[in-house]
């Protein structure tokens, strides 16, 4: 079905509920596939009504979902399969591992169904290096999940990756066996995590103020993180990242808040916007918009209104990753 013009599946959902006197819950019920190709699986319940969506981001499988209820809400035909609650997602089966990954016993699919089941980034492989003589070459397999990178080797690339997935899953099961919590798996700073709250971000940027909180200086690893990131947004071939590189950012009529939103959907990171309540030396309203890049961003911007101080902010962060992203 088609919805309202100037609504998403999302607000036009949320408007007929209320008619109704029902709030939609949405729910996470999977992360799967690759890490640069993620896909999120979101379930919404309405009454008895439940609806699954799925998509690249988080936002999009809401939507995804959102538009999956209507269709049932209104009796339309449904372009959306909708599973019972609590039956797994047909996209689970689809971003398994190959046949060859999925037999009993193999460490690579049981690493990756493990992920899977508490819903974080499944692992990442990387061959670093060979070592031994011609005839018996020997494959080094590097597997990084979350926080945590183990190391193993075998005759062939199949082997050194099973052998890399059966040390990380020895890793992290001696870890359970010791009380450590799964969600201590993942990096602190994930780029999934959900942002600070407006009054988190301005006690955080309070404290820096008043010299309470330092600003924690990179690590050579982390210094790494940071150049890969960037590099990453560098090689993008989105047409809105283009765009950025190719263009002076004064054209006339330019929508700077929507250019950042799409760039940060596609490069993975959050953008929220913090109003401040004093208004600046020449009596304008002031903002800061925060981005969870690597390292993570505050850029300022001012204006006679609200939209127009969040406009300038905007400008400013683009105008810092146009920077950074420069050849």
């Amino acid at each position: 079905m088609a919805v309202p013009s100037g609504k998403t599946p999302i607000s036009f959902l949320q408007e007929l509920c209320t008619k109704r006197g029902i709030t939609p819950q949405y729910d996470l019920l999977a992360n799967e596939g690759a890490v640069h190709e993620p896909v999120f699986i979101m379930r919404v319940t309405v009454g008895d009504i439940i609806a699954t969506g799925k998509g690249t981001s988080k936002k999009k499988a809401k939507h995804a979902a959102a538009q999956s209820a209507l269709n049932q809400i209104l009796c339309m035909p449904n372009g959306v399969e909708i599973k019972p609650e609590g039956s797994a997602p047909e996209a689970t089966q689809q971003s398994q591992p190959d046949s060859e990954e999925l037999g009993a016993g193999n460490p690579v699919g049981e690493l990756q169904e493990f992920t899977q089941k508490r819903l974080i980034k499944p692992p990442v492989y990387e061959f670093t290096t060979e070592q031994g003589p011609p005839h018996a070459r020997e494959f080094v397999c590097v597997v990084k999940l979350g926080k945590f990178t183990e190391k193993a080797t075998g005759r062939s690339k199949k082997s050194g990756k099973r052998a890399a997935a059966a040390t990380m899953l020895m890793h992290i099961k001696n870890l359970m066996q010791d009380g450590e919590k799964t969600t201590n798996i993942e990096e602190s700073d994930d780029e999934d995590e959900m942002p600070l709250s407006s009054s988190e971000l301005r006690a955080s940027y309070t404290a820096l103020k008043e010299g309470k909180k330092k600003i924690p200086v990179p690590n050579p690893q982390q210094t790494k993180e940071i150049q890969k990131f960037y590099e990453k947004i560098l090689k993008s071939d989105n047409k809105t990242m283009q765009k950025l590189k190719k263009q002076p950012l004064n054209a006339p009529s330019t929508n700077y808040c929507q250019m950042l939103q799409e760039i940060a959907e596609v490069q993975r990171f959050e953008v929220s916007y913090m109003d401040i309540a004093e208004m600046s030396a020449s009596a304008q309203h002031q903002c800061l918009v925060h981005l969870t890049t690597l390292p993570i961003a505050v850029c300022h911007g001012t204006g006679n209104t609200v939209d127009e101080a969040h406009a300038q902010a905007a400008h400013n962060a683009l105008q810092y990753l146009k920077i950074m992203t420069k050849s």
